[in-house]
């Protein structure tokens, strides 16, 4: 029994790749066509100037509250005060108008480069009524630059080096998640923060390292960030204060139960236990006291009996005293006299 080979005539494999390029040439249109889409009804032009718009080209949206409101028509770099700057123009439905009290700042779409311009305290005319005075030219007072990811993990290569690349990952899309504006990020970061300092020794340094990234980059993008900042900096105050108290914290180990458990044993031993009662204790204690200053009255009675030391060569006395012996009774020894002494 023999298999037929299918074999791929030229024809067909002519036909396949005609296939496949209409189908991504209608893909390509398509997305062409959803990012080229004009805005819906009269806009009106503005221009902002940025000291850093990495991320923001043709088409980039923008936004107002997170739904969008127009487009960006051009970006060019243009030198004014000693300086190179981002000038964006941007053209924005006629309904919101960009007033004095305005902002408009470079937000996170996507960590891989994507951004969109959002509009900041916008004047709606239809519930704000007319603005007094349009702003058509922001300069950079009004503006807020574009995030430089590279901030964030400044003094943290150690760290950085014994995460994996999806740990990584999961840290940075927690940070442009949260500082794009979702306030259901908090936790996510509040996670990420954890994974970093898990392994660490000196936690206290690795968190004030971030707070001040973090610092830096709610300088620079405001939104959100600066909530996060504030909650990191209530969590650090128990951790700052922990590290200042460390050595409390050996004292109460050193002087904790088997310490205290030692020293209950000796005060029972000494007959301070529990229920004792505290009169009883007074009135021995006194008592004795007394007795003993009874005692020390005692000495110089007994200090009088004593008497003098005896001198070298002397005969020792009995401690009994003599014995009284009759007037013509002597004891003598090899002619000497012996003193007899009292049993």
């Amino acid at each position: 029994m023999t298999r037929r080979r299918s074999t791929l005539t030229p024809g067909k494999a002519l036909l396949r790749l005609l296939l496949a390029a209409v189908l991504a040439g209608t893909a390509g249109v398509t997305v062409v066509n959803v990012l080229g889409q004009p805005v819906a009804g009269p806009t009106r032009a503005y221009t902002a100037e940025f000291t850093d718009a990495s991320g923001v080209q043709g088409d980039t949206q923008v936004r107002v509250r997170g739904l969008p409101v127009g487009k960006v028509d051009a970006v060019r770099v243009v030198r004014r005060g000693g300086q190179s700057l981002a000038e964006v123009d941007f053209r924005v439905q006629h309904r919101f108008a960009v007033t004095e009290h305005s902002r408009v700042a470079v937000r996170f779409a996507a960590l891989t480069g994507l951004r969109y311009l959002e509009l900041i305290d916008p004047v709606d005319a239809e519930s704000d009524g007319p603005p007094a005075r349009i702003v058509t030219h922001l300069p950079t007072a009004m503006t807020l630059p574009s995030l430089d990811v590279t901030t964030l993990f400044n003094g943290m290569q150690p760290v950085l080096a014994t995460l994996s690349p999806e740990q990584i990952n999961t840290f940075t899309d927690n940070v442009a998640t949260l500082l794009s504006g979702d306030g259901d990020g908090v936790g996510p970061m509040l996670a990420s923060i954890r994974t970093l300092t898990e392994f660490v020794t000196d936690r206290q340094s690795v968190i004030a390292t971030l707070m001040n990234n973090l610092s830096a980059l709610s300088e620079a993008t405001g939104g959100r960030s600066r909530e996060l900042i504030q909650l990191i900096d209530w969590a650090n105050r128990p951790i700052d204060a922990a590290m200042q108290v460390l050595d409390e914290f050996r004292k109460s180990a050193l002087y904790g139960p088997e310490f205290t458990g030692a020293l209950a044993r000796l005060l029972g031993n000494l007959g301070l236990r529990r229920g004792a009662d505290l009169d009883d204790g007074l009135d021995r204690a006194l008592t004795n006291f007394n007795d003993s200053i009874d005692g020390f009255k005692m000495v110089p009675v007994v200090w009088e009996n004593i008497g003098p030391p005896s001198q070298a060569g002397d005969i020792v006395p009995c401690s009994r005293g003599p014995a009284q012996l009759p007037a013509t009774m002597d004891v003598l020894l090899g002619g000497q006299r012996v003193v007899l002494c009292n049993p």
